[in-house]
């Protein structure tokens, strides 16, 4: 058995994960030992050979579709015979000192905790990969602007080693595999956004802590499969505000959840149609397009969830109408045991 296992979904990220990978070459078996798992989400644009070469140390598995992050960390975790399992994106850079670090951290923590660190970009600007847990004030951006503007936002707690935030990005997230199984792993509802912050829900109700390190940092680099173009950024927005509605369906109960999820609707819908409409008019202008084409993708999706009676993700291998859920039979491909979040 490994120490750790350091799991990476890529989807055509290829030249920033090979930053990633070569940081971690660099990294010596000394202190611990690990493993680097990298699930490939069907990027089906023929570079995946070519990495496989490269990287010979490392273990490739290639999804049969781009099923989302949280499907690929099922997949990885799947495959995992480490401790300790590291979730990393394919845009960062990690030294030793900062895995060393967190490892430390974990093995003393209590059962279920998740731990990650700082994270910087390349031009040495700081991050926040963290937050509070969403509310109604939080929904959207212009709320926040309120509660910021009205000095009401609230800080997570923090001493001279650790901020403890409600939860943390899923671009680092360090937990051992015996708290990740019993916590039911990465809930596969969420396609893409949201999925790390219903993680840390669901380890802070198991009793866990969520804890970031202030004295070490990995170097993040954002965007390096989902901003790439138009149509990519229409569909990444498109599912943060799907994520939304299913983080509120899983997490936030009785009134309060239909508060939300109206609160929701009205903003997306209603304060939504002026941008779209302009959008439309002026369909030549790029950003104003892609607010159009999020409207209009945001109808559908709300039409359709009100016709299956379901806030999961059309794209989400749980979604009653996922064509290739029902030929999943390889488990070594998808995870599809019962330690997984509820299905339905």
């Amino acid at each position: 058995m490994k120490d750790l296992s350091i799991i990476i979904v890529n989807y055509r990220c290829w030249d920033k994960l090979a930053k990633c990978l070569a940081s971690l070459v660099l990294i010596p078996e000394t202190a611990f030992s690990f493993e680097v798992i990298i699930v490939d989400n069907a990027s089906k644009d023929g570079r995946l050979f070519n990495f496989k070469q490269l990287y010979k140390q490392f273990r490739f598995i290639s999804s049969p579709g781009n099923w989302g992050f949280a499907n690929g960390n099922n997949i990885g975790s799947a495959n995992a015979c480490g401790k300790y399992l590291l979730f990393l994106n394919p845009d960062t850079i990690v030294g030793e000192n900062a895995l060393t670090q967190m490892i430390q951290v974990v093995k003393i923590s209590p059962a279920n905790s998740i731990i990650s660190c700082r994270q910087i970009r390349e031009n040495g600007r700081e991050d926040k990969p963290y937050g509070t847990f969403p509310s109604p004030t939080t929904l959207c951006g212009w709320t926040r602007a309120v509660v910021k503007l009205l000095h009401l936002d609230i800080s997570p707690v923090q001493n001279e080693n650790f901020i403890f935030p409600d939860w943390v990005s899923g671009s680092v997230v360090l937990m051992s595999k015996s708290s990740f199984i019993s916590i039911g792993g990465w809930n596969e509802k969420f396609w893409m956004y949201y999925e790390d912050v219903d993680l840390c829900h669901r380890a802070r109700v198991a009793g866990g802590d969520i804890l970031m390190l202030k004295s070490v940092a990995v170097i993040h680099n954002h965007g390096g499969s989902s901003r790439s173009d138009a149509r990519i950024a229409v569909l990444t927005k498109t599912e943060v505000n799907i994520s939304q509605h299913e983080y509120i369906s899983i997490h936030a109960n009785g009134l309060k959840g239909i508060l939300m999820h109206v609160f929701l609707i009205f903003n997306n819908v209603v304060l939504g149609l002026a941008p779209a409409l302009t959008g439309l008019i002026l369909y030549f202008n790029k950003s104003l397009s892609i607010e159009a084409k999020i409207y209009l993708k945001l109808l559908n999706y709300y039409f359709n969830a009100l016709l299956r009676y379901t806030w999961i993700s059309p794209r989400s291998v749980v979604h009653p109408d996922f064509y290739p859920y029902r030929y999943l039979t390889d488990k070594n491909l998808i995870s599809l045991s019962d330690n997984s979040p509820e299905r339905a």
